[in-house]
C-alpha cells in the first residue's frame, strides 16, 4: 500500500475508534467500558486498537483533547475578536459557551464522565500539563479581559485576575458536568426550560463580578 494511503487509512481507523469509543462512553459510562468492548463495537480486534491506544484512559483522554480544541476553535472564532469592555468579552464568552453547551449535548455527557473519570483516577499535574493545552489561550483571554474590565471599570476593581480565572473555569466546568449527567432531568426536577435555568445561573455569574 503507497505510504500516503497507508497514512489515511490509519488516520481513519483512529478516528473510527475514537468516534465509537465516544458512543459508548457516553452510554455505559468510561468506567465500564473495556478496551475489548471497543474492539468489539469497532469491527477491529484488539491488537488493532493497542497499536494506536495503550488503554481506555487514553482514549477517553483523546477525546477530551478533540473536544477543547474544538472550544477553543469556536472561542476564537465567535469570542476573541470581539469589540468591548472586560465585561461585554466575559459575557460573549459565557453566552458562546452556553450556546455549545445546548446545541452539543452529547459533548456535554461525555465531559461529564471524563470529569468524574478525572477525579478518581488521573493526577492533577497530569491533567494540566496533557489535558489542558488547548484551553490555555482561553485561560489567557478571560485573564486579559478582567484586566480590561478592572481598567475601564466595567468589573469589579477589587478582583485578583488569576483567582477569577479558576473561578470562571470551575464554575462552567461545573455546569457541564450538571447538565452532562442529568440531562433533561433538570427541566423535569424545576420545571422550567434547562436552557433557561443554565442562563440564568450565567447572568447571576455575571453580575457577581459587574461593577456597580
Amino acid at each position: 500500500m503507497p505510504a500516503g494511503i497507508y497514512a489515511a487509512h490509519r488516520e481513519n481507523q483512529r478516528e473510527w475508534i475514537l468516534e465509537v469509543a465516544e458512543d459508548l462512553f457516553i452510554n455505559r459510562g468510561i468506567e465500564l467500558v473495556t478496551m475489548g468492548d471497543i474492539a468489539e463495537s469497532t469491527k477491529l480486534s484488539r491488537a488493532t486498537i493497542y497499536k494506536y491506544f495503550s488503554n481506555k484512559e487514553q482514549v477517553a483522554g483523546e477525546i477530551f483533547k478533540l473536544t477543547t480544541r474544538a472550544w477553543r476553535d469556536r472561542n476564537e472564532r465567535e469570542v476573541w475578536c470581539f469589540q468591548g469592555k472586560g465585561y461585554e468579552k466575559l459575557e460573549r464568552f459565557v453566552d458562546s459557551f452556553l450556546n455549545q453547551l445546548f446545541e452539543n449535548p452529547r459533548e456535554a455527557s461525555f465531559v461529564a464522565e471524563f470529569n468524574y473519570l478525572y477525579g478518581k483516577r488521573i493526577e492533577a499535574e497530569t491533567f494540566a500539563s496533557r489535558m489542558l493545552e488547548n484551553l490555555e489561550e482561553d485561560h489567557r483571554f478571560v485573564e486579559i479581559c478582567v484586566r480590561e474590565g478592572i481598567a475601564d471599570r466595567s468589573l469589579k476593581g477589587d478582583v485578583e485576575p488569576s483567582l477569577v480565572v479558576a473561578v470562571f473555569f470551575n464554575f462552567l466546568s461545573g455546569m457541564i458536568s450538571r447538565l452532562g449527567e442529568m440531562g433533561d432531568k433538570v427541566d423535569k426536577e424545576f420545571g422550567f426550560a434547562s436552557r433557561a435555568i443554565f442562563s440564568q445561573i450565567g447572568r447571576y455569574f455575571l453580575d457577581g463580578l459587574k461593577a456597580r
